[in-house]
């Protein structure tokens, strides 16, 4: 019931105080039994080192109110999924934000811009470590909350990366809360590649200075394959197998990682899809729902 339900959302947060991390919410989201926890800002791999102290104090909290928790990617093929928002600013070298420019498009600093456009051209190839189970992708579709093309918005949720929203007035505080969210990952994934996959494709747009984006705020699943192209979007890969191939074929993003990795990982995860064969949709989504 209600009350324990608060009871469990107190102590974990009490919990999660203890272990050393900032929790900034606990709120109630969308679907059945869903709560969305977020984190203060780290520095770092430290924010990696932080989402699996989540999880693992989450699982510990849980065991104790004899209640179960998952974060699997997606419970029911016609529900709500769950996803891992990573949020993203720079500070420069004397910690001053580094992130906001209010002559940008969209309030992007030129480096925000290029790491934006670094992510966006790699997206594709990158999402089979972002989100790497057979059902991510049955997230990863138009009108789920979710991200479907490689796309940067502005107040849209359905945008692969999107600039958050500020409560702030003034320009200084506008520059400390000014950041963007990468969308396009799921608690399947290892924190640590996650992060290094959307670092080195950033990484990647500021060295070859790429220019800022643009920013979507319409409906990108109306337009044909060729208004698309046009535009320089792309659907992403529908499937992990697809993903996948996108992953191995691209030299650049293989080249960020040491020689035998992507064949190793994308072993691992092809033994992971032929023991899935059998099994159908809601089948495997209770699969990854007791594993995760």
């Amino acid at each position: 019931g209600f009350a324990q339900r608060r009871a469990f959302a107190e102590t974990l947060m009490a919990a999660l105080d203890q272990s050393g991390l900032a929790s900034d919410t606990f709120m109630k989201e969308y679907g059945a039994n869903q709560y969305e926890v977020t984190n203060d800002p780290a520095a770092g791999h430290q924010s990696a080192d932080q989402a699996v102290i989540l999880r693992e104090v989450t699982r510990m909290t849980a065991k104790r109110f004899n209640e179960d928790v998952t974060f699997t990617p997606i419970r029911d093929p016609d529900g709500v999924g769950n996803g891992v928002h990573i949020h993203i600013s720079f500070l420069d070298e004397s910690g001053a934000p580094a992130t906001y420019d209010k002559d940008g498009v969209a309030g992007m600093s030129k480096i925000t811009g290029s790491f934006i456009a670094g992510v966006l051209k790699y997206l594709d190839s990158i999402i089979a470590l972002t989100a790497p189970s057979d059902v991510s992708y049955l997230r990863l579709t138009p009108h789920r909350w979710s991200a479907a093309y490689n796309n940067l918005g502005f107040r849209d949720r359905e945008a692969s990366v999107r600039i958050c929203p500020v409560t702030a007035t003034d320009p200084s505080s506008i520059a400390r809360q000014y950041n963007f969210e990468y969308r396009a990952a799921d608690a399947a994934a290892s924190p640590y590649l996650a992060l290094a996959a959307i670092i080195h494709a950033g990484a990647q747009g500021i060295e070859d200075a790429m220019p800022a984006p643009n920013v979507t705020e319409e409906d990108l699943s109306v337009l044909s394959p060729e208004e698309l192209k046009s535009r320089g979007y792309v659907r992403l890969p529908e499937t992990l197998e697809l993903a996948l191939q996108r992953f191995e074929s691209n030299e650049t993003v293989c080249g960020w990682f040491p020689a035998d990795f992507a064949a190793v990982y994308t072993a691992h995860k092809r033994g992971e899809i032929a023991h899935l064969n059998d099994k159908d949709t809601s089948a495997r989504c209770a699969a990854y729902e007791e594993v995760y």
